[in-house]
């Protein structure tokens, strides 16, 4: 299988949320800081100076502002720290970025296959091959996840409550594959109508599917209106398609239209 990985994006997205994170945590830093002004400069004594009567009687809303700012940054730095950085996965000895862990997961399929990941404006997951295009959300929930036709719920618990900003949220992927769907069936008739694509793009399977990457996830799907698994369920997934519906030129002709179309040019 070949790879056409957009590693630019994905570093610069991680090196975001590690800055983000350091600017919260010293945020907390200074509120904390903020917190000792009473001691240090006493409201009933004499003021040195303008900024530290300002402090003396400002100190309290300083502080709680730092906090409410300083969690915010740091929550939004996690998330992104979530989606683009290698971590240890909750079970597993695997230090891993999601795209890894999609990668590892597909591992086995001949060069026919092409994956491509963040190097496709329409898609971030996507992979072609002899049986179409298929189109994957990536999700790092656990804990108890509940679908039913096109409804995605989440169990509360305190837990989800105070990492709401460090995770990308559920959301519905049904909804977000759908618009992928649409975006890539235009750049394949784009494709076709430049003379890219020598065949009916039309004929092209293009299939969404939602997968949970993280291993704690407790997933029950009742009559997904996407195909919903965990990563160990992907090469399933891809060998009981609908078998080879393109044959080894329109195959050829459709990875290497999409690479041409990617930020990558060349396969890992």
């Amino acid at each position: 299988m070949k790879v056409y990985r957009n590693l630019s994006v994905i570093r610069t997205k991680e090196q975001r949320g590690r800055r983000i994170t350091l600017g919260g945590l010293l945020i907390l830093f200074l509120g904390l800081l903020s917190s000792f002004i009473p001691n240090w400069y006493p409201p009933t004594e004499p003021s040195a100076n303008p900024i530290i009567h300002f402090l003396q009687f400002n100190w309290a809303y300083i502080s709680f502002g730092a906090l409410a700012i300083g969690f915010i940054a740091s929550n939004i730095g996690s998330y992104y720290i979530n989606r683009f950085a290698a971590r240890r996965w909750p079970g597993t000895k695997q230090i891993a970025r999601p795209d890894e862990l999609l990668e590892r997961s597909l591992k086995g399929f001949d060069d026919k296959y092409s994956l491509f990941l963040w190097s496709l404006p329409q898609s971030n997951y996507l992979l072609a091959g002899p049986s179409g295009i298929y189109l994957f959300s990536l999700k790092g929930d656990k804990g108890k996840v509940t679908v039913e036709g096109d409804r995605w719920r989440e169990a509360f618990s305190i837990g989800r409550f105070f990492t709401a900003f460090t995770r990308e949220g559920l959301g519905n992927p049904s909804r977000e594959l759908q618009e992928e769907m649409e975006q890539v069936r235009v750049l394949l008739q784009q494709g076709e109508a430049g003379g890219e694509l020598t065949f009916d793009t039309a004929d092209v399977p293009i299939q969404p599917a939602a997968i949970f990457i993280n291993p704690q996830v407790q997933l029950t799907a009742n009559n997904p209106s996407i195909p919903v698994m965990t990563t160990g369920d992907v090469k399933k997934l891809i060998r009981e398609g609908k078998g080879r519906t393109l044959n080894a030129l329109q195959t050829r002709e459709l990875t290497d239209f999409l690479k041409n179309k990617s930020v990558i040019g060349a396969a890992e």
